[in-house]
């Protein structure tokens, strides 16, 4: 999360956020201690901060074990937000209806620093299933990740390969550097990218990324996922291209609309 030298910024407000910002779907619980040590402020501090979001409901403690989970307020304010939250109501009924024609698996994603926040998935029966992160920054490894990067400028680009971790996922996840950059020039060039079984063994998927066309700039992506046993490279290319680049064109003059 990014700092702010607003001199209007709340940073005790940041500070709580950062803390929230900790848990997710594979870290449900952690205590006061491990809290302290992610973000970087002392216990006392810490403690401050957990106190108040326990006593909102924000967070919950288990009185024996002292550990701390995610509370039902945090669940109601989750929802609400996605329930409120007006690009999500425009991108699924697109989602939906080329689901519906072509009856792939489609995910989208909306662009957060080096990190991709899922938007809205709308699954095929056929495709493998595999639990989709909420937040993902193994953008190297996805074909939504290698789009958002084509579209980034070089400064930013060259930022996220210095710090990037570049972890293998399968024997096909391209972890060289240079490999990367060659590939990131095709996809730039032809508006798309392949995941060739790079992220989770068994599927494909071809990407292309969410521009808003006003400031030029990414703000996500979208990509259609097949199944590896059923598919090759070549014929998700030559039957889906085209249908999912159209597909990220309609939506990213929603973004743009929308001023994402």
């Amino acid at each position: 999360m990014a700092i702010s030298s607003n001199s209007y910024f709340a940073k005790t407000l940041e500070k709580g956020f950062v803390i929230l910002d900790l848990f997710d779907r594979d870290h449900t619980r952690y205590s006061l201690s491990e809290i302290s040590t992610l973000t970087g402020n002392n216990k006392t501090s810490t403690y401050r901060l957990v106190n108040t979001m326990v006593t909102m409901g924000l967070l919950t403690k288990n009185p024996r074990s002292k550990t701390l989970r995610l509370g039902p307020k945090a669940l109601m304010l989750g929802h609400s937000t996605i329930q409120g939250f007006e690009l999500l109501h425009m991108v699924k009924p697109l989602v939906d209806e080329a689901h519906r024609v072509h009856n792939v698996t489609i995910d989208s994603a909306l662009r957060e620093g080096s990190r991709l926040i899922a938007l809205y998935r709308r699954e095929a029966a056929s495709t493998l299933f595999f639990r989709q992160p909420l937040a993902c920054g193994d953008l190297h490894a996805r074909a939504m990740g290698k789009a958002v990067l084509s579209r980034l400028p070089l400064e930013e680009l060259e930022g996220f390969m210095k710090a990037a971790p570049f972890r293998r996922f399968t024997p096909t996840t391209v972890v060289d550097r240079d490999d990367l950059v060659r590939e990131l020039e095709v996809t730039r060039s032809r508006g798309y990218a392949i995941n060739n079984e790079e992220y989770l063994g068994g599927l494909i998927c071809i990407g292309a990324p969410l521009v808003n066309y006003r400031t030029g700039k990414v703000a996500g992506a979208i990509s259609f996922d097949l199944p590896a046993a059923e598919h090759t490279v070549d014929g998700v290319e030559h039957a889906y291209a085209g249908p999912m680049t159209k597909l990220a064109h309609d939506l990213s003059e929603m973004v743009t609309r929308g001023e994402y």
